[in-house]
């Protein structure tokens, strides 16, 4: 029995034409966070990103009257995907596009045809992003012409940590130096340029560098000793267990 080509695994239902789509790959070492290599094995490396994957898809789970759609790299048949499908309730697509920009363009696209008219965009580098910040993108984005167009989330290094618009895909993903940080600043400049409506959230952070993991350790161990609910409980476990000087 052969394959559908249809790009979607699951039923899409836009109840309330609300969609997040949550970016991620295949944990497979020496293919995800390299930038923690050599101070993490690949092994290691590769667990932490399972990790931030299980925390984040646990934590937008809490979102109401949200449909969520994960954009998979490298293919949305992977087995490692349709069990998230199954164990999260998702709608899977396959990224598509030769850099992030035209993916994350691309990923817009097909869910604006597809009839949702609020669309949010996140990945999976940050396990401790309170779902909070994902509900207040989706408020302030109004449903065209009556409010801002776009959202972002800024980050500390400089790019953002999520990006959402309303209606049709605003033309502000060409000409972005992505990877670098210059990402924040080149996309407000896209935005200004096209009149586009706008709207900064709080800044939050992302982790891909050694050093990101060892604040993202200190986050969790100051959480735990306030008391507070337990936040990204599985990527507290994996660090736990590392047992490296450097976290």
């Amino acid at each position: 029995m052969t394959t559908p080509p249809a790009r979607w695994y699951g039923v899409v239902v836009p109840v309330a034409k609300k969609a997040l789509i949550l970016f991620a790959k295949v944990p497979k070492p020496r293919q995800v966070k390299t930038r923690l290599l050599p101070d993490l094995s690949p092994e290691q490396a590769s667990r932490v990103y399972r990790a931030f994957i299980l925390d984040t898809l646990s934590s937008t789970a809490l979102l109401k009257g949200v449909k969520r759609i994960l954009a998979c790299d490298p293919t949305r048949r992977a087995p490692f995907f349709k069990g998230l499908a199954d164990r999260f309730e998702l709608n899977l697509i396959d990224q598509s596009g030769e850099d992030l920009g035209a993916r994350m363009r691309n990923a817009l696209t097909e869910a604006y045809r597809l009839g949702f008219d609020r669309t949010v965009i996140i990945g999976m580098d940050l396990p401790t992003l309170p779902y909070e910040h994902i509900e207040e993108a989706f408020r302030r984005l109004k449903k065209p012409p009556q409010g801002p167009s776009v959202v972002l989330g800024p980050s500390a290094d400089g790019g953002y940590y999520l990006i959402g618009c309303s209606g049709p895909v605003p033309p502000i993903f060409d000409g972005i130096a992505w990877g670098t940080e210059r990402v924040l600043e080149q996309t407000l400049a896209r935005i200004a340029d096209r009149h586009l409506n706008a709207v900064l959230l709080p800044f939050w952070y992302d982790v891909d560098t050694v050093q990101d993991l060892r604040f993202l350790a200190q986050h969790l161990r100051y959480l735990e000793r306030k008391g507070d609910k337990p936040a990204a409980a599985e990527t507290a476990r994996v660090l736990k267990t590392l047992k490296l000087e450097v976290l």
